[in-house]
């Protein structure tokens, strides 16, 4: 058995596909009618499911979406003006957290 995606419901798919792609996210996948549009993001085996059902908007504001980068302050700062961080819990830890236009945290951890 693998993990192969995580599924969150979104208000605009274009505007959130623009948003993930910024992190570096691109779409492997879309499709759908209108009303009714799915788009996979990613590359590797685990992908974000975007679905864009009429039903956007964040249910559990508690979840967040997790990525690694080689510049996380830079990369966080370059998404989302009003980010947070550096968050450093422990020595050789630090993460910036960002909200994507639906309102979802993003953590971005640096590598």
């Amino acid at each position: 058995m693998a993990f192969v995606h995580t599924t969150i419901h979104v208000t605009d798919l274009d505007r959130s596909i623009a948003f993930y792609g910024r992190i570096g996210m691109d779409v492997s996948r879309r499709f759908g009618p209108p009303g009714h549009e799915i788009a996979f993001l990613g590359d590797g085996p685990t992908k974000l499911e975007l679905v864009a059902d009429g039903k956007g908007g964040v249910d559990y504001p508690e979840i967040s979406i997790g990525f690694t980068s080689g510049d996380a302050g830079r990369l966080a700062r370059d998404v989302d003006e009003n980010f947070v961080g550096p968050v450093t819990p422990a020595p050789g830890v630090e993460f910036y957290f960002v909200k994507d236009p639906d309102g979802y945290t993003v953590q971005i951890l640096q590598e």
